[in-house]
């Protein structure tokens, strides 16, 4: 259960109100909290990671992947920004390599910060979700750099499959939710 934070216009932690003093803060819109136990074992650095949000009849464009020996899941394209490249750029660059299409870059939507497991500890993600547009003759298909568990891509309901997205935010991306999605297994 999520629950606003204290006003920050009004704070009544003597901490909070010496750190305000010194700067002004506002928000646009509420700050939740959530029931968040801290991570062990996690690598360096947090890795930031670009996500596009593409809609078709209310459907979303996604990949579907498939590891050896585990059920298919599904996950918004997108991936590893690289050093000096803006988000934007990274967003074009991991569309036109596991998509195989060319992508509008759009708002920023939404902020999740994901856990992915891996062999030596867990790996943190920043991952910045974008409103992107692809062209109306677009065609599910798989590029020419798939990720190595990609084994499709298609359009998707996310409220009839949010069960098999990974991330779990596929619920949350709704014109109501939160800038900041929250924490997720990866």
């Amino acid at each position: 259960m999520r629950r606003p934070l204290k006003h920050l216009d009004q704070p009544n932690d003597s901490v909070l109100s010496t750190v305000l003093n010194c700067c002004h803060v506002s928000f646009s819109e509420p700050l939740y909290t959530a029931m968040i136990l801290k991570q062990t074992n996690v690598l360096e650095p947090i890795r930031p990671t670009v996500r596009a949000v593409i809609y078709r009849s209310g459907d979303l464009l996604v990949q579907v992947k498939q590891k050896r020996g585990s059920a298919a899941y599904l996950t918004l394209p997108g991936g590893k920004q690289d050093p000096g490249e803006t988000a934007a750029e990274a967003l074009i660059r991991e569309c036109a390599e596991e998509v195989g299409t060319t992508v509008t870059v759009g708002p920023l939507l939404h902020v999740a910060e994901v856990f992915k497991t891996k062999a030596d500890g867990k790996r943190h993600q920043l991952e910045l979700l974008f409103a992107c547009e692809v062209s109306d003759n677009y065609v599910p298909v798989m590029g020419p750099h798939p990720d190595p568990s990609q084994v499709g891509t298609t359009w998707a309901s996310p409220a009839s499959r949010a069960a098999e997205f990974r991330p779990a935010y596929a619920a949350a991306l709704t014109d109501t939710a939160p800038v900041y999605l929250g924490v997720f297994d990866g």
